[in-house]
This record gives C-alpha cells, structure tokens and sequence, in this order.
C-alpha cells in the first residue's frame, strides 16, 4: 500500500481520522467513516517583476489559492444532508471546517485543518454490482493550516 512519509512516520489510510465540524455553532458531524478519497492542494501565485533585463529581479509574497475534493460513501452523504437539515442550512449554503487528523503509535497527532468550506458540486456515482454508490464533492476553501499553520505563517 502507498504511503507518504511525515517526521519519519510512513501514515498510510488507515492512519487517518477526518471530522466535519459546522461553522453554524461549531456543531461536530462526527468522525468521516465513509471516506473514499480526498485531496487537498494549495497553490501560491507569484508574480515576478522584469525590469529591462531578462531575469526577474524580484517576485511578490503571492497570494494562495486552494483546492479540495472529498469522495465519501452515499451512506455518508446522506448523514451530511441530515445534518444540514437539523442545522436548518441548505448544502449549498453550509460552512463548515475539516479536520485530517494522522495518527501513528508512539508519535504526536498530526492535523491538518480546512477552514471556511463550502461544497462546489455533487456527484453521485455507481455501477450494477455490490460495489458501494459513492459521492464526489469538489470543495471551496477559505485556508488550509498544515499542523496549525497556514503556508504563510498564519496561527490557526
């Protein structure tokens, strides 16, 4: 099984726990159990500035752009529709904060947290067979704090 290597711990799957928490009263849906997949990106855009030469003489800070996707299981993404509906938001307007939370024996819990989520689309996916339907959600985010830190220093 493929693994990626974090502070000389190989976390694979199994190593990981992901909790949906609402921004609306920071209400907890729980541990993800129906997780598939997820992906999650951030991409710092520089602008380099050219005077006459033909190298850069200097770029800016940027600024960062994000990126994510979660595929869960249909189970799961009906507990979802549930748990908007007890808030009284719709999907479409429901914020909310995930936590990817690695966990290795002996080691210090590693979390990285995506702030200000909102879901971009849905697509609901299946085949004739005993495969599970499962769920794709493309996802809008506001920051990503690796272990409590944004890409530009920023305190979680």
């Amino acid at each position: 099984m493929a693994s990626v290597i974090s502070n000389k711990v190989a976390y694979d799957f199994q190593s990981l726990e992901t909790e949906i928490i609402a921004n609306e009263g920071g209400v907890s849906f729980g541990i993800v159990t129906g997780l598939e997949e997820f992906d999650y990106t951030v991409t710092v855009n520089r602008t380099e500035m050219y005077g006459a030469g033909r190298l850069p003489q200097d770029v800016t800070e940027g600024d960062a752009e994000f990126d994510a996707s979660i595929t869960v299981q249909r189970y799961w993404f009906h507990q979802l529709i549930l748990n908007a509906e007890q808030l009284g938001i719709p999907l479409a307007n429901l914020r909310f904060s995930m936590k990817f939370t690695y966990i290795a024996k002996d080691e210090e819990l590693v979390t990285d947290t995506l702030t200000d989520v909102m879901l971009k689309e849905i697509g609901n996916q299946g085949s004739h067979g005993p495969d599970t339907q499962m769920v794709s959600m493309p996802l809008r985010v506001g920051n990503i704090y690796f272990r409590g830190k944004d890409v530009f220093g920023n305190q979680l």
